[in-house]
């Protein structure tokens, strides 16, 4: 990620002259506070404190899935001239911490959103799909397999932003995997050294893999094409252990640097999340990919997140304590939104004294709101007969359970970018339903709503929405849409399911 940032830096670099001023004659007035958020919730909570008196802009497009969001060279320049920068701090915003890096922000204000609370792990519960494709108390099995345990998969499972470890070789932060290799191999570590360095040999230094298209990044140059699946190809090595290619073909003619055929290979055999794969391309034919048995060359990609000294870790397969992957949606326990908007008001005055009458009063006014609200949610809570949440969805709402007391099951956690529920969590849902009689299946805002119209066919039961207030529809932003106006109608929904 961090090489695709600076690579738009320095294209930002070369226009700031005009770009930059054209972002300052957008302002909505000469003098005032620049206060730019990433999503939603802290562009409400701005709104709500300066009014008109700070000139606000919100980067996530309305109706724009937040987890896979990546700026463009005009929301570079305009962070780069805000005063007051306020972000979420999680996962979706790993993004952040490169443009952040590249950029003077000496005279900026920065707001994490995640440092404003105590924050809790994003938490797996039982029957729940995680980021791998495992649904929790089953198994996958990865090997051995047979030919009849061979799955079709979509190009979802190597959904993402990936990056090429073939640097990493090169400035030897791999040398360690080739001393682990030598020590029970029978080469040398700068014979594995030679070996590796025409197995990753790639100039396509990051790969982005979305539903249906691929773009290939050679030195930040994009190059995009939509593939199609056309199955796999099976090979065996000579202990007759077996191998399978996923097949993908590009539609129509793809542009230069987009190939034609493309084979992925990530040891799976069956529908799931891949943490790294394997890449055989070619212009010419699958069959010509297939007939390289024992291929000498295969790009090998790593999710862009991950840095340098994480890849050599995962690579090397030492035991390690995963790293810790906290819950990024704070705003939706109302308690955290008060602390928010309190750490808000607070910078808003330190950088615009001039108007700090208004941001106190405004300010007191909201939390009234904010506090009317939590004690909404409390009383439907204490008249509720049953505690439990079905959701047919991501569950962006792990705080606002923890305040509430309540017990959930979903189909992925919070900042899954999984649609398709395996046919074992479908299931466990669908008991648990019929199990405890819920009348309601919730799904989240900007959702397909496709698993959980499956729950509400297979049960009887009700789909509502509980909104998260991750984004908003560009609708519900030009009548009005507010944090405390969408969590309102999630406590008459709330009520619906509970009671």
């Amino acid at each position: 990620m961090k090489r695709i940032v600076l690579f738009i830096w320095i294209v930002v670099s070369l226009t700031m002259g005009v770009s930059a001023r054209g972002q300052r004659d957008t302002k909505k007035g000469e003098g005032k506070l620049h206060v730019v958020t990433t999503i939603f919730p802290p562009y409400d909570f701005v709104r709500e404190i300066a009014g008109d008196k700070v000139s606000l802009t919100m980067l996530l497009p309305p109706g724009a899935e937040s987890h896979s969001f990546e700026p463009t060279p005009r929301d570079i320049i305009t962070i780069q001239n805000c005063d007051v920068f306020i972000y979420g701090g999680g996962e979706s915003d790993t993004w952040v911490e490169g443009i952040l890096e590249s950029m003077d922000t000496s005279r900026m204000s920065i707001i994490s959103l995640m440092e404003c609370v105590e924050v809790v792990e994003e938490e797996i519960v039982e029957g729940m799909q995680d980021e791998e494709g495992h649904d929790h108390e089953h198994s996958h099995e990865e090997e051995p397999f047979t030919i009849d345990d061979v799955k079709d998969r979509a190009l979802t499972d190597w959904a993402g932003d990936w990056q090429s470890v073939y640097p990493y070789l090169l400035d030897g932060t791999l040398d360690p995997v080739m001393e682990h290799k030598a020590e029970s191999g029978e080469k040398s570590a700068r014979a594995y050294y030679e070996q590796y360095k025409t197995a990753y040999a790639t100039d396509v230094d990051r790969v982005r893999i979305s539903a249906d298209s691929m773009t290939f990044y050679r030195q930040g140059v994009p190059a995009t094409a939509r593939y199609g699946y056309k199955g796999t190809g099976i090979s065996a090595d000579d202990d007759g252990s077996l191998w399978v290619r996923y097949k993908f073909e590009a539609l129509g003619n793809p542009p230069t640097g987009a190939p034609k055929y493309i084979m992925f290979s990530d040891h799976l055999h069956a529908p799931a999340k891949t943490e790294h794969f394997h890449i055989y391309a070619s212009d010419v034919s699958f069959d010509v990919l297939m007939a390289d048995t024992n291929p000498t060359n295969y790009p090998t990609y790593y999710p862009a997140h991950l840095t340098k000294d994480e890849i050599l870790e995962e690579m090397i397969g030492h035991d390690h304590e995963e790293a810790v992957e906290y819950d990024e949606h704070v705003w939706t326990a109302p308690g955290n939104a008060k602390l928010i908007v309190q750490k808000i008001a607070e910078v808003l005055n330190q950088r615009d004294s001039l108007n700090a009458a208004v941001y106190a009063n405004n300010t007191r006014s909201y939390l009234e709101k904010l506090t009317e609200l939590d004690k909404g949610f409390q009383q439907v809570m204490q008249g509720a007969k049953r505690k439990t949440l079905i959701f047919g969805d991501r569950f962006p709402f792990r705080y606002f359970a923890d305040a509430y007391g309540l017990r959930y099951f979903a189909a992925f956690p919070g900042c899954s970018t999984e649609t398709e529920a395996s046919a074992a969590t479908i299931a466990f849902l669908i008991d648990k339903i019929r199990a405890e009689k819920l009348p309601v299946v919730f799904h989240i805002e900007l959702s397909n709503e496709k698993i959980a119209d499956i729950l509400c066919e297979e049960t009887g039961a009700k789909k509502l929405l509980l909104h998260a207030v991750h984004n908003v529809s560009k609708r519900d932003l030009d009548n009005g849409a507010s944090y405390y106006g969408l969590m309102t109608q999630n406590m008459r929904n709330l009520r619906e399911a509970l009671y």
